[in-house]
């Protein structure tokens, strides 16, 4: 999992192209990314956690555990998405070819 500038750009128009693919009905949304984003966000804003925020350093390690784990989720649901769209839409489609053995393959 990598977190470049260049590829958080392509991941966020990504990310909205799946969002309208989904509201036309065209791709199935996940909503299992959304639902973790949810319950990531009420930990995080929360004064409840597993190690407390008034520990220096350690108290937000847990906050960001969480939010890597957000990101790495929904990086995934991308990937995904473009991985759809790189799939041939019929999968019934047959290409007609023709083999040749290379002593009857025509020479130039």
């Amino acid at each position: 999992m990598n977190f470049r500038p260049g590829e958080f750009l392509q991941d966020l128009k990504s990310l909205f192209a799946m969002l309208w693919a989904a509201v036309r009905g065209k791709y199935k949304f996940p909503w299992g990314p959304v639902l973790v984003t949810l319950l990531c966000a009420v930990y995080v804003i929360s004064p409840v956690d597993i190690l407390p925020d008034v520990m220096p350093l350690l108290g937000i390690t847990d906050d960001g555990a969480f939010i890597v784990l957000v990101l790495a989720l929904w990086q995934k649901s991308i990937r995904a998405y473009r991985q759809s769209l790189a799939e041939p839409k019929d999968k019934n489609t047959v290409i007609d070819t023709q083999a040749y053995k290379k002593e009857d393959h025509p020479q130039k």
